[in-house]
């Protein structure tokens, strides 16, 4: 039947309210009465298109009893007065809806250890319930006798779901908690007839196509599958949702539809199109709480029943339903194979907004909350466009608006990484050489960023500064945090340790004259014609200083001080008492109690051009080599670990100073030796193992080779552990000289093609005038 035809349904949304919240539903034979049971609920409705009118309630006397505790219920399928329910301290009761009071408790079977999860009637006997149980067993019923008749042992921690099959009338299907399926024979009560593993996590659902041999099962892997059980069990489609799956039900009518329902998270009834696997057909988002019972009015497609742990019951017209994959962004793009480009882009669109305008934060976000826009048009705001691109060189004469010629090319990756690995040096040469030189490669072969990164090596790592041994970079850069690790600052210059001010345990001394006098003419820092050092816990440094003794040798002037280089109109505003930034330095220490005597009165008359600051927190340092270690680890990720390593082996000596770890060192070792292998590029991967620091790389060369040979005389594999002895035909012929006759002592060489052979040098004899097998003939290309 069209899916057009849905619109024709006059019904409308219908609801009730109940006291407590909905475990299960189920429909009677004749779809016009619906049965709820939970926790404090057991009630039967009857419904039509007025609404649900309460027929029974169960529960009337408000008992405590746990088996009026229900986790699942199933009416009769041949009997409208006949309903079962599956309590949660395991009990299963029968209630006969045609007697009254606690006479309606027909029987109660209290066999099941544990929790009762399931409970379901034959489609065909109107006595024959089974029940499925947290202790792992099935219970077969006879409502006419008050004990089991079966006993069906699954063999996992808890049976969640089970379900008769309408394809064959003693066959039902069971689905635990450990992922797997069961299909149990009635009549066979001690082995299954099948078992599979079905899904990753545990089972809650499952449900049987009512035309096809299909199974659905759903599972807390977020997943329905749908399962073709003729013969063995194959996986035919499989749907995401976005919640562990509660509830699923095939859709009547429909051969591709399921509904289903979540256990957290998702309120919303969905029904899918299998062979959409990835955005719902059609959507109920009208429950509040979770949905934990679904049932389809009989045969009526059209008509879908829902209870919640809102405590309603919903009738739902599919008319009503939103549909998302209609409202959904077409986005997408293909290549043709004329070069052009087609593809679908995703407009964003923004609802209108009021014509009030506010400032605050709280109206703004108010005004984003609310919407004109009725709920099922909601879902989003976007809309797509299509786009095209031709290639610029057309042939217009053609009419068509394409090449006459088919002018595009193959993209080959792999000849870039065989490119490379030939052309790359790993020694040699210099360091900003090889850097240069493997620049020049990867821009040859179109790795733009393995260019950048190799220039990058070349500037930082090729300079003077950086060749063996290292020490002083590496005194900063090993330093993870440069806040924690604080010290005295030390000025590398000419000025002696004994005269610092500041003892050798690293008490520090008061200093008579701290500020240093400065001209404003630029001149050099100190006074009197001999240079002092300032004390240990400050920098005071002039700009001719900066320009001149700031480099790499003396960088730790800049890691704990503070240095001001301007006008010389600023640096004495800075410098008065008055000034913030004066209060924020001197915040940080104690401050002795001053006198009003003691406070100056102007500022003294030659203000020092410099800015003293003592107690500042260090600069934070850029550290190169993490940089280089994130860049090399960045190629990896993105699937070139060619150019990491071979940064890793140029960089020789200067590797250690990288944060990177051995294990992951060594398995770029071994991808990139895998690689070369699988091109055959066997002295490449040589030449790297060769260069490997990692013991387990420099061991692959070391490992024993082995190649299989043929005998001469039956051309079948020599097998054997005694050389060129042939267990097939018992001959030793092979070993013998195939020129001369006589038995090989040293060099063997042989033909792969025929495995006739040698002495190396009567071969090299041979074949200078011959290109054929001087025993049988064949056609061996000898280099």
């Amino acid at each position: 039947m069209p899916d057009s035809l849905e619109d024709s349904d006059p019904s409308t949304i219908s609801t009730i309210c109940m006291e407590g919240h909905a475990n299960a539903l189920a429909l009677n034979k004749d779809h016009n009465q619906i049965a709820v049971a939970g926790r404090s609920l057991l009630k039967v409705y009857s419904f039509d298109s007025d609404g649900f009118t309460e027929v029974c309630n169960m529960r009337g006397t408000k008992s405590q009893n746990l088996s009026y505790s229900s986790n699942d219920v199933a009416w009769s399928t041949l009997d409208s007065n006949i309903l079962a329910t599956a309590a949660t301290n395991g009990v299963v009761s029968v209630w006969d809806l045609s007697k009254f009071g606690r006479q309606k408790q027909l029987l109660v079977y209290n066999e099941h250890e544990r929790t009762a999860h399931t409970v379901t009637f034959h489609s065909t006997e109107p006595n024959i319930l089974i029940s499925g149980s947290q202790d792992g067993t099935i219970k077969c019923f006879d409502i006419r006798s008050d004990k089991s008749v079966n006993t069906y042992f699954s063999n996992s921690e808890s049976v969640r779901d089970l379900k008769f099959s309408p394809h064959s009338q003693n066959v039902f299907s069971a689905v635990s908690e450990n992922g797997t399926v069961q299909l149990w024979d009635m009549r066979k009560w001690d082995k299954c007839m099948m078992q599979f593993t079905a899904h990753s996590g545990p089972i809650y659902t499952c449900d049987w196509h009512p035309t096809r041999n299909w199974l659905a099962t759903g599972s807390r892997d977020k997943q329905i599958k749908v399962w073709n059980m003729d013969g063995r069990a194959s996986l035919e489609y499989t749907i995401h949702t976005i919640a562990v799956v509660g509830r699923v039900k095939w859709r009547p009518e429909r051969t591709y539809h399921i509904a289903s329902c979540a256990l957290v998270v998702d309120y919303s009834v969905h029904v899918w199109d299998i062979r959409r696997p990835y955005i719902p057909f059609a959507s109920f988002n009208e429950h509040t709480n979770v949905t934990t019972g679904i049932a389809w009015q009989g045969s009526d497609s059209h008509c879908l029943l829902s209870a919640g742990k809102d405590s309603c019951i919903y009738k739902h017209a599919f008319k009503d339903a939103t549909r998302p994959a209609l409202k959904a962004n077409a986005q997408g793009a293909s290549l043709g194979r004329h070069g052009d480009i087609s593809f679908a882009n995703k407009i964003k669109e923004y609802a209108s907004k009021s014509s009030g305008v506010s400032n605050t934060k709280t109206s703004n976000f108010i005004s984003r909350r609310k919407s004109t826009l009725p709920g099922n048009m909601q879902f989003h705001l976007d809309h797509s466009k299509m786009y095209m691109f031709m290639l610029k060189n057309l042939n217009m004469d053609s009419g068509t608006g394409y090449p006459a010629h088919d002018t595009t090319t193959e993209l080959r990756v792999h000849e870039c990484f065989i490119g490379c690995a030939r052309e790359l040096l790993l020694s040699g040469k210099k360091l900003a050489e090889l850097c240069e030189h493997n620049a020049d490669v990867s821009k040859k072969y179109g790795k733009h960023n393995a260019t950048t990164l190799w220039n990058f090596v070349k500037l930082f790592y090729g300079s003077n500064l950086f060749e063996p041994p290292f020490e002083h970079r590496s005194s900063f850069s090993n330093q993870k945090n440069p806040m924690s690790s604080r010290r005295a600052t030390q000025v590398a210059s000419d000025w002696p340790s004994h005269e610092l001010g500041q003892d050798v345990n690293g008490n520090s001394q008061e200093v008579a004259n701290e500020i240093a006098v400065a001209s404003e003419d630029g001149d050099e820092l100190g006074g009197g014609g001999k240079q002092q050092p300032p004390p240990t816990s400050s920098v005071i440094l002039s700009e001719t200083q900066i320009i001149s003794e700031i480099t790499f040798d003396n960088f730790e002037l800049l890691r704990n001080g503070f240095i001001y280089v301007g006008p010389a109109d600023v640096t004495k505003a800075l410098a008065f008492p008055d000034t913030a930034l004066h209060h924020d330095v001197q915040a940080a220490r104690p401050q002795p109690d001053l006198k009003a005597s003691d406070h100056d009165e102007s500022p003294p008359p030659h203000v020092p051009s410099i800015l003293k600051v003592s107690h500042v927190p260090p600069i934070p340092m850029w550290e190169p080599h993490q940089f280089m270690a994130d860049s090399l680890m960045l190629q990896t990720d993105v699937g070139d670990v060619q150019t990491a390593l071979t940064v890793l082996i140029v960089l020789g000596e200067a590797r250690k100073l990288l944060p990177i770890e051995d294990a992951v060192v060594e398995h770029w070792f071994h991808s990139y030796v895998d690689q070369l292998h699988r091109y055959e590029l066997w002295n490449e991967a040589c030449e790297v193992i060769n260069r490997a620091w990692v013991r387990s790389v420099r061991q692959l060369n070391q490992h024993s080779t082995v190649m299989h040979t043929n005998c001469g005389e039956c051309g079948r594999p020599l097998g054997g552990n005694v050389g060129w002895y042939c267990d097939k035909c018992k001959s030793m012929q092979s070993a013998k000289c195939c020129v001369c006759g006589l038995i090989v002592r040293g060099v063997y060489a042989w033909c792969q093609g025929c495995s006739h052979g040698g002495h190396i040098e009567h071969l090299q004899q041979y074949f200078a005038k011959h290109s054929k097998c001087p025993k049988c003939g064949h056609l061996c290309a000898y280099s």
